[in-house]
């Protein structure tokens, strides 16, 4: 879980900055055109996942779940340091985005191993009837991740004022975040591997080609996970993500105010990811899941009309906000074992990576874009609830696909009938 918090923390870190960040690598005279270019490489990161969900699965099938997750953390700690250190267009021109994209690829790479990773191992540690419950703890950090990053932007504005963040005070956050890299790392180092693994590890049921095995049996699968993560995803990230970037360009809340509500909000709403776990365990995953995307879809356009309204203070913001992410949260912990569950243990890890990060890629990479790009060609501030409409019913058909194709299968694979079709 606290290695997901960083992990989450130093990602959005970037997006959460966007206000600052913008003009110095990206600079126009048109300030929304700096805001979609930087938003542009936000999304290039996205791209990179799938390219860390194939490289780390595949080693996390057949090397073992911790010693991956300890390689995913580093990577995203350094990349993070660089974005945090690279001088402005000013300074160095044209290689200024150049090296903002290079670490973006590689903190995309980083959060393509991590997440999954992360899921898979959480999954297999838990106990039977505790799998929602166990599956929470990956969007738990995630989210407390995503309460990190604001705090630590916000105590960073305080400290040095409004005018000196614009200046050079945003790289403080990236270094701190390295920092605190360092410390969860030393955690991460003392972990054992997840049962799962230890046994399939004793009894040679490892898969030595887990990329292979997957494309050969489990295509279907995959593209179902695709599907539904490109709808459902972009929601759950739209909220916590999206949200902070568009009351900086579309309502009259100031740049210093958002970090605070986004704190607070991303804090008190943390545990309904505990309590959407429990209820996956106590009402069966898919049916739940099901319920909160048709909640989701539903609320996605009036969230928008009431953040839009010129009317809407300071106060009306931020209950609004506050009861999107409650409702975000309660889908996370069904969402992430919906993704892990599905695949046998031996390849779970490069299957779910792949299924998850294409799907995230699409979903929640280019969903920001997306949701800013709509408003600009159309002139409605609201129009990103629309595609919270097309995400619910995206995400509730890959699921209910999914969810039949793995009951239509064994649930376990046999290691000599594997082993001999190889």
């Amino acid at each position: 879980m606290l290695g997901t918090m960083i992990d989450a923390s130093d990602l959005v870190m970037y997006a959460y900055l966007t206000v600052y960040t913008a003009p110095l690598f990206f600079p126009n005279q048109n300030p929304l055109v700096s805001v979609l270019a930087t938003l542009g490489v936000y999304a290039v990161g996205f791209l990179a996942r799938p390219i860390g969900g194939i490289l780390f699965g595949r080693m996390g099938d057949r090397r073992g779940r911790r010693a991956t997750l300890v390689a995913t953390l580093l990577l995203m700690g350094g990349s993070t340091l660089l974005v945090g250190l690279i001088p402005s267009y000013a300074a160095i021109g044209i290689f200024a985005p150049i090296l903002v994209l290079l670490a973006r690829i590689a903190q995309g790479i980083a959060a393509g191993g991590e997440v999954m990773g992360a899921a898979t191992y959480a999954l297999e540690s838990s106990t039977p009837g505790r799998r929602g419950f166990y599956s929470s703890m990956t969007p738990l950090g995630s989210i407390l991740g995503l309460a990190v990053a604001p705090t630590v932007i916000g105590l960073t504005t305080l400290a040095v004022g409004p005018e000196a963040m614009a200046a050079w005070g945003w790289r403080i956050p990236f270094v701190v975040a390295a920092i605190i890299t360092l410390g969860v790392l030393t955690l991460r180092l003392k972990v054992e591997d997840s049962a799962e693994f230890v046994a399939l590890e004793k009894t040679g049921g490892l898969s030595q080609t887990p990329l292979r095995e997957t494309w050969r049996s489990h295509k279907a699968t995959i593209g179902w996970t695709i599907v539904m993560g490109a709808g459902a995803l972009y929601i759950v990230y739209a909220i916590p993500v999206y949200l902070p970037i568009y009351f900086t360009t579309s309502t009259e809340l100031s740049p210093a105010t958002v970090p605070w509500i986004t704190a607070g909000v991303m804090l008190l709403t943390a545990p309904m990811v505990v309590v959407g776990g429990l209820c996956a365990d106590r009402f069966g995953r898919v049916r739940f899941l099901v319920t909160m995307l048709v909640i989701l879809g539903i609320v996605g356009y009036p969230l928008f009309l009431v953040l839009s309204s010129h009317g809407a203070g300071t106060m009306t913001i931020t209950l609004t906000y506050f009861g999107a992410m409650v409702l975000s949260n309660l889908a996370l912990a069904a969402l992430y074992q919906a993704f892990a569950d599905v695949f046998p243990a031996r390849i779970r890890y490069t299957a779910a990576a792949i299924g998850y990060n294409i799907g995230n890629m699409i979903g929640a990479g280019f969903g920001p874009l997306a949701s800013t790009a709509l408003i600009q060609s159309t002139g409605n501030s609201s129009a990103p609830g629309f595609l919270f409409i097309g995400g619910a019913i995206l995400g509730i058909v890959g699921l209910v696909a999914v969810t039949r194709l793995h009951r239509a299968q064994p649930q376990t694979e046999p290691v000599g009938e594997l082993n001999g079709a190889r």
